[in-house]
C-alpha cells in the first residue's frame, strides 16, 4: 500500500478508535464523579489538579487544610485515578480521563 493511503486509513481507525471511546469515558467520569466527588470541597479539589500547581498551592488557592487534599490526592494516586510527577518534595497531580476509563473498565471486567 501506498504512504497516503495507509495514513488515511490510519486516521480513519483512530477517529473510530475515539467514537468508541468517547461513551466509555463519559461514563467512567459520571461513575467516578458519583465515587469519589462526594462533597463540594472534593469536586474543588480535582477541579484544581491541573498538572502545574503543587498540592500546597492549591490548599492555599482553594482554603482547605493540606491534610485533607493530601489524603484525597494519595487515595486517587493509589487507584490509578490519576497522573502525578514530583517538584522537590511537592505532588503535582493531573487529571487522566483515560486512567479513570481504565479503571472502571478493568473494575467491570472484575466483576463478570
Amino acid at each position: 500500500m501506498e504512504t497516503a493511503t495507509l495514513e488515511k486509513l490510519l486516521r480513519d481507525l483512530l477517529e473510530e478508535v475515539q467514537l468508541l471511546t468517547v461513551q466509555t469515558k463519559v461514563d467512567a467520569l459520571q461513575k467516578f464523579s458519583s465515587d469519589f466527588l462526594t462533597s463540594d470541597l472534593r469536586r474543588k479539589m480535582y477541579d484544581a489538579f491541573d498538572g502545574e500547581r503543587t498540592l500546597p498551592q492549591i490548599s492555599d488557592t482553594i482554603g482547605c487544610k493540606i491534610n485533607t487534599l493530601q489524603v484525597f490526592a494519595q487515595q486517587l494516586v493509589d487507584k490509578g485515578l490519576v497522573d502525578y510527577t514530583t517538584k522537590g518534595n511537592a505532588r503535582i497531580i493531573n487529571k487522566s480521563p483515560s486512567k479513570i476509563a481504565l479503571y472502571y473498565a478493568t473494575k467491570e471486567l472484575g466483576d463478570t
